[in-house]
């Protein structure tokens, strides 16, 4: 089958090459980031030499340190033209990054680099490669990449489907109608990243309440807590839980991209709460697995969560609104582009309506407003400046 191209991240990588940064494509596992690596592979090669390590391929299990790389590095360079050195999962290379840092600043090599856990590619690698690096985040399929990969319309149906299976790319080769092998494969991807980048990087011992917290957060997606809060509630299951565990273990799960945390922004202090956040998943597929017994599906959860991540595919930095104590779901900031975000599957209710059109009514500024909803009949109410529209619109157009 042909691989399809994800041109919005071959551009982004295109606009970062030549700048002498080491290019970093960080996501979680599965979310397509070896596919756009090999595409880059192939398109740099029409105009250099490409070193392309893939450190999940058996046939580069004899490089484990960064002597071998470099040694890798030096038999396959090249002396007459641009060399573009490509390594896929990067972090398990011991010290990987004192050979970025080397090679990235040679005029004749750009460097792209694949990895999983965000602790590596952030904190570390922000201090040993001293500022030269560019990091590019991969996610999921989007909405309109989803009915790309599908072959679908755009309809409420494919909305459906992509909101109960979400956007890990290879789930479009196993067939719709394959449920189990399809829960398998999700399955497969949260089992990895729970045991091989959470417990066994970080020698966790209490391994069933880090599976309670991981069903807590799937059930609890899009809602405010605090490792405190979590701790009484998890207490029902576990005896011993202290909110510093808690506090631990959902960095570990934002670490590897599973979860990604939304801190609360005071609209009219402009200003970031440092207490009480929210979380929502990467990819809603693995969400829905871990909340594959539960009887309610809570589509108002799956309609926030899908707006937040195309907010940030979309290039904003999102925080949950807060304004003389009522909240907006989302805040999205790009340099001076604000606009403020509240979703609601329909406006069924006088209380529906005032929590969200509302609230939206308190802001006292010229910055674009929107409800978004699923009812049809709702995108009817348009005042105050405040727009209606479909989910299906949104996520089609990026209003």
């Amino acid at each position: 089958m042909e691989k399809i191209l994800r041109e919005k991240y071959e551009f982004e990588v295109k606009k970062a090459i030549g700048k002498g940064n080491a290019i970093v494509l960080a996501g979680h596992r599965r979310a397509g980031k070896s596919i756009i690596l090999e595409q880059l592979s192939t398109e740099l090669g029409k105009s250099g030499n490409v070193i392309f390590i893939d450190m999940e391929n058996p046939d580069f299990l004899s490089i484990r340190n960064v002597s071998d790389l470099n040694e890798y590095i030096k038999e396959n360079k090249s002396d007459s033209s641009h060399n573009y050195l490509l390594i896929d999962e990067v972090q398990e290379i011991e010290e990987f990054e004192r050979i970025l840092r080397y090679w990235a600043k040679q005029d004749d090599f750009d460097v792209i680099v694949t990895g999983s856990n965000a602790f590596l590619l952030s904190s570390e690698i922000a201090t040993l490669l001293a500022g030269r690096h560019t990091t590019i985040k991969i996610y999921g399929l989007d909405y309109q990449e989803f009915l790309k990969f599908y072959q679908l319309t755009d309809s409420d149906e494919s909305l459906a489907i992509y909101m109960k299976w979400g956007g890990l790319p290879f789930l479009h080769k196993i067939p719709l109608t394959d449920e189990r092998s399809r829960t398998d494969y999700l399955g497969d991807i949260f089992n990895t990243i729970f045991v091989k980048d959470i417990i066994t990087r970080h020698k966790i011992r209490n391994v069933n309440l880090l599976n309670n917290l991981a069903g807590f957060m799937a059930d609890n997606c899009g809602k405010l807590f605090s490792p405190n809060s979590i701790a009484k509630y998890l207490k029902n299951d576990v005896s011993t839980v202290t909110s510093n565990t808690i506090s631990e273990y959902v960095g570990y799960f934002c670490d590897t991209y599973l979860i990604d945390k939304v801190e609360r922004y005071d609209i009219k202090g402009k200003k970031i709460f440092e207490q009480q956040e929210k979380y929502y998943f990467e990819d809603l597929g693995i969400r829905n697995y871990l909340c594959r017994n539960k009887k309610n599906y809570d589509v108002e959860k799956i309609m926030e969560n899908i707006v937040y991540l195309r907010l940030k595919q979309l290039g904003y930095d999102v925080y949950v609104g807060q304004l003389n104590g009522k909240e907006i779901d989302f805040v999205a900031k790009n340099g001076d582009d604000i606009r403020y975000y509240q979703v609601s599957k329909t406006i069924s209710s006088e209380e529906t309506y005032e929590r969200e059109y509302g609230n939206l009514k308190l802001i006292h500024d010229n910055y674009p407003k929107y409800v978004i909803t699923m009812d049809p009949m709702s995108t009817l109410i348009n005042e105050d400046g405040i727009k209606t529209i479909l989910l299906r619109k949104f996520l089609m157009e990026g209003v």
